[in-house]
């Protein structure tokens, strides 16, 4: 490695270089904001007389073995190199439209800088990567109907508007550009390793995303050619496949192969470790993998199969937004491609899958444990012996099992939850397909809530208004102020409407017969009302608990015989909403390790045993935190001052006599106080079969 100052247009001059953008760099992503700060720091150094300005640092590989010149192979800087590349165009065509112009040498802007004069092609000095290539390319042409939507074309255009608006001469800008400096820092191919220089740098903070790094974790290893060929046949069909969420997709993919989900930001890592820990390292089967997942997963997002049926129940769970599901959709799909299940399986399981969203809406069961649910149900699934023949009763079984905030709440709690439930303020999604479910269940022409609503033909309706008049008040009689609180917003009192909501105040019986009434409405959702002569509180409860029962035909409990003699396990986050109270802990997940308990007070100082040897220092500051001293001494450095001393190391004791909560509180107090992420510890219940 060779590292030094220098001015960027000396590293960029000379008449035989060529600069390259390799493939598993990510595209070029400055955008006008950015374009903006570096024309306003050009500015700044015009207005100031600045010697110099510095423009950050530049990575590369120098290729010795080019034949076409000397070849510098970008590794960092990219984004840099290319967006002064697109300013010195706007400058050479600006300087080409006025003729008379002479401030600045357009040949030598033309020849030193942009265009390699004496290679073998006096090709285009900088190849950025495949679709930002074809735009740079169209700009020498300065043919405007030939340039091609891209942050290229954009941020060129953005630079000749600015040339022209700004009160500067063009040798002013020029020379600005001149003053730029940056650090260069060449790697020797057969002596640096560029992976680690780039996990380096971009540890400090580059604005590049988890699938940037991963991509170039995986191409980097490769030589030119192989990055180009991988690139082409892997890497881009995976990125059009997941609609260019790739960074979405691995996480999800790495959370099923590892069975643990990384935070947003570390999934470059995560994935790196996983695949490192393979005995088998072998790029293309690594590649290969990712594509075949990607047709996975872009058959979730899109909806998309060859029978109508699981196209629609994909587009219920899509408009759910459940994407915490992913991760079990990626090795359903993949079990359903290795025939493990057909296709009435695969439907079946994705409408029980809808069933246990919509229940848990509907019954306000948080959602932060289902991340651990779906990470291993497919695991789960695989315990079991004869889940080739038993796939989807082994699954039903499963769910069944489940309590606390991973339960799959049944019939009786629908029916007591669902009646009072704030539908009006739900989530909206989750609202309309709810609504959107109930009117099209077995109805041959179907309605589409969602477009009629977009197109203001129809809006969401309360039946008893949201402002009571004086004819509402007497309607609902004595009770009034009650019945209007607790069943606004509830299903009995919702509905579509097509007149005008400015009427929506009106009696009942005028909004029935008024243009676009309930009268003249075709939708189910409308039926029942169009029959009532008033509204109030029972006829409120009644069609309330209509569709409740239609809820519960549309979706069913995991109903199933199948028995089975193996713990199903119930394993819950320290961050899920959880209330332990009567159950029995079985073991402890943490720092990837299983650790097996006998009871509450164990855990609380196995748990302790190993923060402390993670945080002596920290962990001893308990002694004397305000926080553990509050209500009654926890944690202590006298043995005598704890009704059932537990030792954790010398002169450090905490409390064993307290209740599994009040454990789980403290545990949840030092992991914070130690800045340790709560759903880095994992609880596993001992069984509890529900009969």
């Amino acid at each position: 490695m060779k590292a030094g100052e220098n001015k960027l247009i000396r590293f960029l001059e000379g008449h035989d270089k060529n600069f390259v953008i390799p493939v598993y760099q990510r595209n070029y992503d400055w955008n006008k904001e950015n374009c903006k700060q570096l024309f306003n720091d050009l500015k700044d150094v015009i207005k100031n007389n600045r010697k110099s300005h510095f423009f950050g640092s530049i990575v590369y590989i120098y290729n010795e073995e080019n034949d076409d010149g000397q070849e510098f192979i970008i590794i960092d800087g990219q984004q840099r190199i290319t967006t002064l590349t697109l300013l010195m165009l706007a400058l050479l065509h600006e300087l080409e439209e006025d003729s008379e112009n002479t401030e600045v040498d357009k040949e030598l802007i033309r020849n030193e800088y942009l265009i390699g004069k004496y290679n073998k092609q006096e090709k285009v000095k900088l190849k950025p990567i495949k679709n930002d290539n074809l735009a740079f390319k169209a700009l020498f042409k300065n043919i405007p109907e030939d340039f091609l939507p891209s942050n290229i074309t954009n941020n060129y255009l953005y630079f000749r508007d600015m040339i022209k608006k700004e009160f500067l001469t063009l040798s002013e800008i020029f020379s600005a550009i001149k003053k730029l400096d940056v650090v260069e820092i060449r790697l020797k191919s057969s002596e640096d390793d560029p992976q680690l220089i780039f996990e380096s740098l971009n540890s400090t903070g580059l604005d590049l995303s988890e699938a940037d790094k991963v991509r170039n974790f995986v191409l980097m290893r490769l030589g030119a050619q192989k990055q180009e060929e991988y690139y082409e046949k892997y890497w881009n069909k995976i990125e059009i496949l997941t609609k260019y969420n790739v960074s979405n997709f691995l996480r999800d993919y790495i959370t099923f192969k590892d069975r643990k989900a990384p935070n947003k930001s570390k999934v470059y890592f995560a994935f790196k470790e996983y695949i490192l820990s393979s005995s088998d390292f072998n790029i293309e089967a690594i590649l290969q993998d990712l594509l075949k997942f990607a047709k996975y997963y872009n058959s979730i997002i899109e909806s998309s199969h060859t029978k109508p049926e699981i196209r629609n129940v994909l587009g219920y769970l899509n408009k759910l937004d459940m994407t915490v599901a992913y991760p079990f959709l990626l090795e359903l799909f993949d079990d359903y491609n290795n025939n493990l299940l057909n296709d009435d399986n695969l439907e079946e399981i994705l409408l029980i899958i809808e069933s246990f969203i919509v229940r848990r809406v509907v019954c306000d069961v948080p959602t932060n444990a289902l991340n651990k649910l779906f990470m291993t149900l497919g695991r789960d699934i695989k315990k079991f012996e004869d889940y080739d023949d038993k796939y989807v009763e082994i699954f039903k079984y499963i769910l069944s099992q489940k309590r606390a905030s991973q339960r799959f709440p049944n019939d009786e709690e629908v029916r007591e939850k669902m009646i009072l439930k704030d539908i009006y303020n739900t989530n909206a999604k989750n609202k309309l397909h709810i609504f959107d479910r109930l009117e099209n269940y077995n109805n041959r022409e179907r309605v589409d809530l969602q477009r009629l609503l977009d197109d203001k033909l129809l809006s969401i309706e309360h039946i008893m208004p949201q402002t009571l008049s004086i004819i509402w008040k007497n309607d609902l009689g004595e009770n009034y102020e009650l019945t209007h609180s607790k069943y606004l917003h509830t299903i009995g009192n919702l509905t579509f409407t097509a007149y005008n909501s400015e009427l929506s105040n009106k009696a009942f019986e005028e909004k029935k017969r008024i243009k676009g009434g309930f009268i003249e409405s075709k939708l189910f959702l409308n039926d029942f009302i169009k029959e009532q002569n008033s509204w109030d509180q029972e006829t409120i409860l009644k069609r309330a608990r209509l569709l409740i029962e239609k809820s519960i035909e549309i979706w069913p409990s995991s109903k199933t015989d199948y028995e089975n003699e193996r713990d199903v396990e119930n394993t819950y986050s320290l961050d899920d909403e959880n209330n332990f109270t009567g159950e029995k802990i079985k073991y402890f997940q943490f720092l990837g390790q299983d650790t097996n308990v006998d009871n509450w007070r164990d855990f609380f100082q196995q748990i302790c045993f190993i923060l402390f040897e993670l945080e002596a220092t920290k962990f001893k500051r308990f002694v004397i935190d305000e926080d553990f001293r509050k209500r009654s001494i926890l944690v202590s450095d006298k043995k005598e001052d704890l009704r059932v001393p537990m030792e954790i190391a010398k002169s450090i004791y905490i409390e064993g006599n307290l209740s599994a909560e009040h454990i789980l509180s403290l545990v949840r107090m030092m992991l914070q106080k130690l800045e340790i992420d709560l759903s880095e510890v994992n609880i596993c219940l001992r069984e509890n079969k529900v009969e």
